[in-house]
């Protein structure tokens, strides 16, 4: 059911923001799966990660903040905000080499 209900807000945050652009770029059915696909499984593998290390990743991907904003904001230093966007891409990366379930 969770599973289920973050495919779900994913699914109507893209479809939102595709909503916005003009439809001579919009993508085909199948990108939009595509993408779909690539959001789910970014966004699992960033709930497997600890939640400062998750965190920390949507705060400097989709908030802009600097490494050094993060930390202020998460209250660590930047060699760990470091750390932690290392891990998180590596969790990103390894979830993206995993076969379509």
């Amino acid at each position: 059911v969770i599973d289920l209900h973050r495919r779900r807000r994913l699914e109507t945050a893209y479809l939102e923001a595709l909503a916005a652009r003009p439809e001579e770029v919009a993508p085909s059915c199948e990108q939009r799966a595509l993408v779909l696909d690539t959001l789910t499984r970014i966004d699992q593998a960033l709930d497997r990660l600890p939640a400062r290390v998750s965190r920390a990743f949507l705060l400097s991907r989709f908030e802009g903040l600097t490494y050094q904003q993060v930390a202020a904001r998460l209250g660590v230093s930047h060699g760990a905000v470091r750390k932690y966007m290392l891990k998180a891409a590596q969790a990103c990366l390894l979830a993206l080499d995993e076969p379509a379930r």
